[in-house]
């Protein structure tokens, strides 16, 4: 098939998608479909640390509590921090959507999710089971669901459809504690692969039915729609026009050393970036709560269903206070809701820690975790984006923007290196104490840099941020 053959095709499949836009119930079923991709992606993200302590048990063979069990969580926390090194080719990845569509990723995104929890779960080796995780890792932090919102909605109904769809997906989380209740029993570690079966058919079931129910975005389908109906006069000029455009965005661009240059020279960024580094450094602890529950039973301050509970129960508290976060933000401002939130997350965790190592009810650890991890990925969005995004003249913005994400995810790969340290040294019964003593001040003085350092940004017009030397 030569190109014109190719090009009439792809006229008449995006010419009926762009009639299809129209239909009185597509974006209904739009949303539906991306809601559901949204709780794949939440579920694949969360599924592995909901039995990480089953998962060690069953592929090291060891038992839970023992040195050598320590040593296996530890090896395999640090085997599968490589699966992180994917985030490299991420960027590139995640370009290929502009130039073929939206769609086409949409679905190979939630098919992968899939076969990355598919091979997870019929893995027998070490390296079969890394295999499966770096698959999850590449394709859960992709988000084309979002993108799909933001190009689909209404400009009114965007933000309103992204948190209700993000709080849905939260929400679904406790669904992987009423599997653990179901379908896991302690005495047979292997059964920790039966939590991953729901996810998975709902990964491919949702996958498939995206190439049936899902169209193109309408911003896409236009975009390519004008190229494909232009002659090559016309595509020739566009293209010439396209690359004076983008050797004029390349003077203007500012390289990552300018812009850790201003991040650090800067007293607004400057204070910013301590707080993303603090607070990334502290996120340590939601890699291992499942491990820190454990703790709790093996201690006996907790039983086996007061573990479902608060399995169940935190995920319920995570989506309504994120939801409840948004409005803080926008009636508050981006200084006093970076505060609350970041109390949310400091007493959350507080709390809870204290419930692994003394007896408390089940509702109120469960409350305590969803409350703090809903204040702390919160407070890590409005850091990384809004505030810093306020912060920063227009012709540097996005190259500061993509540089705090740097910094943020050099704290995450220092509190991995933490937490597979401490498990080694102190022992996983311990995770409790040693990752609250080492994360909690580090909140703490986060939030007394955000409250001391860093001005309020709240209806900054952003064509004309003022810096201060």
């Amino acid at each position: 098939m030569d190109k014109k053959e190719r090009e009439k095709r792809e006229l008449e499949r995006l010419e009926k998608a762009s009639v299809f836009h129209g239909h009185e119930h597509y974006f209904a079923i739009l949303i539906i479909v991306l809601s559901i991709v949204y709780i794949v992606d939440e579920l694949a993200s969360n599924v592995r640390g909901i039995v990480e302590v089953q998962t060690v048990r069953d592929l090291f063979n060891v038992v839970y509590p023992s040195t050598d069990y320590d040593k296996a969580s530890a090896t395999l926390g640090f085997v599968t921090m490589a699966g992180y090194l994917s985030y490299l080719i991420s960027p590139f990845y995640k370009s290929l959507a502009d130039k073929y569509g939206r769609r086409l990723f949409l679905i190979i995104n939630t098919i992968g999710m899939g076969v990355g929890m598919l091979i997870c779960i019929i893995s027998k080796s070490i390296a079969l089971y890394i295999v499966g995780v770096v698959i999850m890792t590449f394709f859960t932090p992709n988000d084309m669901q979002v993108i799909y919102i933001m190009e689909c909605a209404p400009k009114q109904h965007r933000a309103k459809l992204c948190s209700i769809t993000k709080g849905i997906a939260l929400i679904s989380v406790s669904s992987l504690g009423l599997f653990v209740k179901l379908f896991v029993n302690d005495a047979v570690p292997a059964t920790w692969r039966n939590v991953f079966i729901i996810p998975i058919i709902l990964a491919f079931v949702i996958g498939i039915a995206a190439i049936y129910l899902v169209r193109e975005t309408p911003v896409y389908t236009q975009k390519r729609l004008e190229y494909l109906r232009a002659s090559e006069e016309e595509r020739q000029a566009a293209a010439e026009a396209e690359k004076k455009q983008e050797e004029n965005e390349k003077k203007k661009s500012v390289s990552v050393w300018s812009a850790f240059s201003f991040i650090f020279t800067n007293p607004q960024t400057r204070a910013i970036a301590i707080v993303a580094l603090l607070m990334a450094f502290s996120t340590g602890y939601t890699g291992k709560y499942q491990p820190m529950l454990e703790a709790g039973r093996y201690n006996g301050v907790m039983n086996t269903d007061a573990v479902n509970i608060i399995l169940m129960f935190y995920p319920l508290i995570n989506g309504v206070f994120t939801m409840i976060g948004g409005f803080i933000t926008d009636s508050l401002g981006r200084k006093k809701s970076a505060l609350i939130l970041g109390l949310w997350a400091s007493l959350g965790l507080a709390v809870f820690a204290y419930g692994c190592i003394r007896p408390l009810n089940p509702y109120i650890i469960g409350l305590a975790y969803g409350i703090s991890i809903a204040g702390l990925w919160s407070i890590s969005d409005m850091i990384y984006f809004v505030i810093t995004s306020e912060s920063t003249p227009t012709e540097m913005r996005a190259s500061v923007v993509g540089s705090m994400q740097l910094i943020g995810m050099f704290g995450t790969g220092f509190n991995m290196i933490y937490n597979n340290v401490v498990t080694m040294l102190a022992g996983s019964t311990n995770l409790p104490v040693v990752l609250t003593v080492a994360y909690l001040p580090l909140m703490a003085i986060s939030l007394l840099i955000m409250m001391l350092k860093v001005k309020e940004t709240k209806g900054v017009d952003l064509d004309n941020v003022k810096v201060d030397e």
